[in-house]
């Protein structure tokens, strides 16, 4: 509740029977301005770090319409979905500090807890979204990794560096990342997620240089300029006329989130590759060149020393002009490599066999050492 002053405070009384003259009546506390009140609030609401999650108490409603809520300490006005009253404990999560202190409200007030979270109700309505629409086994981009076939190795290794970086698959690390500084915006609107929200690489977003991303991302650690966007599940309660010291974003559990089936596939794609830590991948080198790429972390190995060694594999296939059907299986256990190779016919399988040299070399160039490389013939039923 807001603090009443209090009319008859236990200080000296005037008697207006009495002939005496009344004492002097001072303040019980110094009064803040109304102006630096509001500042005091914005300063401890933007104190709060982004993401984190809060109970907040409902003290009372106001004349106007707004809550007085207690949060983090602190007493501050919202605006509050209809049905709120006071006692309500509500969840929320602070989403950003500019323009303005905004949360996210988890429940709304007075309604039954929730058997699913949002985010569980999202998840499943994004997986139900890619079945209905073919859910993806691979990371299908549309364009070549190269515009023409590679003479040298390193920059194949680049694209291929590069196509799974840009695959769309990290793409909420990237974002974090990029509030950090570590990455740039270029980099981030190279990936599927930003270039369907219609984001190109060096073009100014907005008039303003500011890019509104398709990520619920939050801003960056020192209240930079990077703004957030919403799921289009959610709707921004605004005071109006009214003076709040914070917005409120509520979710409307009574409707399924609307889910682009792009996106849905893309979020497929990633809960597949954390539960397997493995991803697949499947394009064209070049124009007219398919390949098929498979990359998985195993368990890490006992090392030297007592040391665990991570343990990578990572398997290519594809049909080559000369030497045919072609596929290769890459473990990679520390430092050292193992190398196996099918091929379809033998004359590429003596091919290979004669260069294997040539690897072994290039593989020790690059710090590791080749344990074993061995091809064969696929003898196919």
């Amino acid at each position: 509740m807001l603090p009443r002053a209090d009319l008859n405070p236990g200080g000296p009384r005037t008697d207006l029977a009495s002939s005496r003259a009344p004492g002097p009546v001072a303040s019980a506390a110094p009064v803040a301005p109304a102006g630096d009140a509001r500042q005091e609030v914005f300063r401890r609401l933007t104190q709060i770090a982004v993401g984190k999650e809060l109970q907040a108490t409902v003290d009372s409603m106001l004349d106007d319409g707004t809550f007085l809520v207690r949060v983090a300490d602190t007493a501050a006005r919202m605006a509050l979905p209809a049905g709120t009253k006071a006692g309500d404990v509500l969840s929320m999560t602070f989403l950003a500090r500019e323009p303005r202190p905004t949360f996210l409200l988890n429940r709304e007030a007075g309604s039954a807890p929730a058997t699913l979270s949002n985010t569980a109700r999202l998840i499943g309505t994004a997986l139900h979204t890619a079945e209905q629409h073919g859910k993806p086994t691979a990371v299908q981009p549309q364009t070549p990794l190269l515009p023409s076939p590679a003479t040298d190795p390193q920059q194949l290794a680049s694209a291929l560096r590069e196509g799974l970086d840009q695959s769309g698959l990290f793409y909420e690390s990237h974002l974090q990342e990029w509030t950090s500084g570590s990455r740039s915006l270029d980099d981030i609107k190279r990936e599927p997620q930003a270039q369907q929200a219609g984001l190109k690489p060096g073009a100014q977003e907005n008039g303003t240089g500011q890019a509104r991303l398709p990520a619920q991302a939050g801003e960056s650690a020192n209240g930079g300029d990077k703004p957030v966007l919403l799921p289009r599940d959610t709707q921004l309660l605004t005071a109006g006329t009214r003076a709040t010291d914070a917005d409120v974003i509520a979710r409307n559990d009574m409707l399924s989130p609307a889910i682009d089936p792009e996106a849905a596939r893309m979020i497929s794609l990633q809960l597949n590759t954390l539960e397997t830590h493995q991803m697949r991948w499947q394009g064209e080198l070049w124009p007219g060149q398919p390949m098929e790429w498979e990359v998985g972390e195993d368990k890490p190995e006992p090392g030297p020393a007592g040391t665990q060694e991570p343990v990578w594999n990572s398997k290519v296939r594809f049909e080559l002009p000369h030497l045919g059907g072609v596929s290769a299986s890459i473990r990679l256990v520390g430092g050292s490599v193992q190398v196996h190779v099918d091929v379809d016919n033998e004359a590429a399988a003596d091919t290979l066999r004669r260069h294997g040299r040539g690897l072994a070399e290039r593989i020790e160039a690059s710090g590791a050492s080749l344990e074993s490389f061995l091809v064969k013939r696929d003898e196919k039923p």
